[in-house]
């Protein structure tokens, strides 16, 4: 009982250092998702820039074609994401 009452809190001390490097490690694993994101929206970007100069009807169109992808996309990786999770969750029961 003594033993317990007579141990030592450990402090937390933040230094600009420990800081920095901390910075460092969570940019290396945030560097290459933030690029693919980058690139992939640059990539819609370019191609509605390329059919902007067909004419005001296929900017249009290309334009809606790219936000219809982008939700379906979307919704199909949440489907998929949701739908593992459960399966994982009916295996693990079983």
């Amino acid at each position: 009982m003594e033993e317990e009452g007579k141990r030592e809190e450990r402090k937390w001390v933040i230094t600009w250092e420990g800081f920095v490097q901390e910075l460092k490690k969570a940019g290396y694993i945030a560097a290459p998702m933030v690029a693919v994101s980058v690139l992939q929206y640059l990539l819609q970007v370019v191609s509605v820039i390329i059919v902007g100069h067909l004419g005001a009807l296929a900017l249009s169109s290309a334009a809606i074609a790219t936000s219809i992808t982008n939700v379906t996309g979307f919704s199909l990786l949440v489907c998929l994401l949701i739908l593992s999770f459960f399966l994982t969750f009916f295996i693990k029961v079983l």
